[in-house]
């Protein structure tokens, strides 16, 4: 476990989820989902980004054809 040195980002999902995002010091980037906790480096967290924006893209394109 780091030494948190920023908190990015904090919110809340619709069902109550809470979620956290944070920079260590050890420049890793943990991602709090509810007791889930994915620790990436900076790299890995664009690339992480990167996937789930192209996903919600296709989802969006799937819903339009329906």
């Amino acid at each position: 476990m780091g030494i948190v040195e920023a908190e990015l980002a904090t919110f809340e999902l619709s069902d109550g989820t809470q979620c956290r995002i944070e920079l260590n010091r050890n420049d890793r980037v943990h991602l709090h989902v509810d007791t889930v906790r994915l620790d990436l480096t900076r790299d890995e967290l664009t690339h992480f980004v990167d996937v789930v924006s192209k996903g919600k893209d296709n989802l969006v394109e799937i819903k339009e054809e329906i």
